[in-house]
């Protein structure tokens, strides 16, 4: 199942807030970035000036996502939501190039 994520912090709970955006703080907050056996994340997106980040990620555990995202969660707004596959979707029925 895919899932959309959007997670936010503010300045104030920013890792970077004290060493910087090559810190160990942001190291270890990104570190979900990398996925893990249950969770792949397909892709992320970083709006900084906005400390938001968007990324498609996919599992078949729910819990999985949760356990993943659990840095992001801590620091700020995370959400997750299911999405389907629009152009998977339109090829599967045969409306592609309809």
């Amino acid at each position: 199942m895919l899932f959309h994520v959007t997670a936010a912090h503010d300045h104030m709970t920013c890792p970077g807030r004290e060493g910087g955006a090559g810190s160990d703080a942001v190291r270890d907050s990104n570190k979900w970035l990398e996925g893990n056996d249950e969770v792949k994340v397909l892709g992320q997106w970083s709006h900084q000036p906005s400390h938001k980040s968007f990324a498609i990620i996919e599992s078949d555990d729910f819990a999985a996502v949760t356990a993943l995202l659990r840095q992001p969660m801590l620091l700020g707004l995370t959400e997750v939501l299911p999405v389907n596959d629009g152009i998977a979707n339109r090829k599967a029925r045969g409306w592609w190039g309809k």
